[in-house]
């Protein structure tokens, strides 16, 4: 698969909720699934593949969305988009007090980041205790505010900001999402 992927078809784009009200029409009201496939612009064998998978709690249950993901999954997604948006606010406020990461210190960190949360991970991150080339790429290139490279060297003049000394070194990445992302350590 090419880096970057042009989607060149419309299949697996049926909302979950529709697919849920088709199948309870297949099955609770015994309407032919070609029919109702027809009705729902769903392609048949995909009505029927889902009549099977679908649990009987989601189908006589009055829940909204089923617990079966419908459609295409996105692979590969390390991070939730909560843990990659306070990634994203971290690398930010670290580069607003002068203390710009480069894009090897921004892998190590995601894998820590991942480690402190027990995040399941791709085996080649743990081998080198860094996250991928590939996943920093797609990285950047979901948060394109972000300009990540080697920094430039400033004074210690100008390095004290808000109480906080740009010498003292990161210890850890909280497990929880809380507020207070970067912890730092009095040296």
């Amino acid at each position: 698969m090419p880096m970057h992927y042009v989607r060149r078809t419309v299949h697996g784009q049926t909302p979950p909720d529709v697919m849920l009200r088709a199948v309870r029409e297949v099955r609770l009201d015994n309407k032919s699934i070609r029919g109702t496939a027809e009705r729902y612009n769903i392609n048949y064998r995909t009505l029927a593949r889902y009549c099977k998978k679908m649990s009987p709690e989601d189908i006589e249950g009055d829940c909204v969305q089923p617990s079966l993901p419908v459609g295409y999954v996105k692979n590969r997604i390390v991070f939730t988009e909560e843990q990659e948006r306070q990634l994203e606010n971290y690398i930010l406020t670290a580069s607003d007090i002068y203390l710009g990461l480069t894009p090897n210190e921004v892998c190590k960190l995601a894998y820590t980041f991942a480690m402190a949360n027990n995040v399941p991970m791709r085996p080649n991150w743990a081998e080198k205790e860094m996250a991928g080339l590939d996943w920093f790429g797609a990285f950047l290139k979901r948060h394109p505010t972000l300009s990540i490279r080697t920094p430039e060297a400033t004074s210690l003049g100008r390095t004290s900001t808000s109480g906080i000394s740009i010498r003292l070194p990161l210890v850890s990445i909280p497990l929880c999402s809380d507020s207070s992302f970067l912890k730092w350590k009095n040296c």
